[in-house]
């Protein structure tokens, strides 16, 4: 019997883009997978006059939540995904891609898979990963050096919180996962 159980597993991630008009495609290898990031949201009661600056309490505000990686395949989909709002590499607007559209109307779904036979296809809770609602991070590092180096792609997606409808109350979610 073994002393622990640890989890390690590629992932197999597919990308449908709002704007493509395909279905999931592939995004290929990463440099070291993809990283899931939280920010735990509160605000701090922490300045009064009688306890100073001390910590009283918090309230709770929710959760954000990025998911980022370096692609290593430079292909339509990753470079494509440098470009959300219009599905295009180098554009920026269209008729209709317009400024000011918002994030939620025009979402990308990333699904990530584990690949078979290893333990991460194996545990409860890390055989898929689904967001359905995500966008490029207005923060997402655009660089790409034209030169005799691998093209990476460095993706950061930011995850817009879906609420379940049908459900009481009602429950906000970033994504699923099985």
């Amino acid at each position: 019997m073994a002393i622990t159980a640890p989890v390690a597993g590629a992932y197999v991630t597919t990308l449908t883009p709002a704007k493509a008009g395909g279905g999931a495609t592939p995004l290929g290898y990463t440099k070291s997978g993809f990283n899931l990031n939280f920010t735990t949201k509160a605000e701090k009661l922490e300045e009064t006059d009688l306890f100073g600056l001390c910590l009283i309490d918090m309230v709770y505000r929710g959760c954000q939540m990025t998911i980022d990686t370096i692609c290593r395949i430079f292909q339509a989909v990753t470079r494509d995904a440098l470009f959300p709002w219009t599905g295009t590499f180098g554009r920026v607007y269209s008729v209709a891609a317009p400024i000011a559209m918002l994030a939620s109307s025009q979402a990308d779904v990333l699904l990530m898979t584990a690949v078979a036979g290893t333990s991460a296809a194996a545990a409860a809770g890390l055989a898929t990963f689904t967001a359905p609602f995500v966008k490029l991070s207005p923060d997402n590092n655009l660089a790409l050096i034209l030169s005799s180096v691998l093209r990476d792609v460095p993706l950061r997606w930011d995850v817009i919180l879906t609420e379940s409808a049908g459900i009481s109350p009602q429950t906000g979610t970033l994504f699923t996962s099985t």
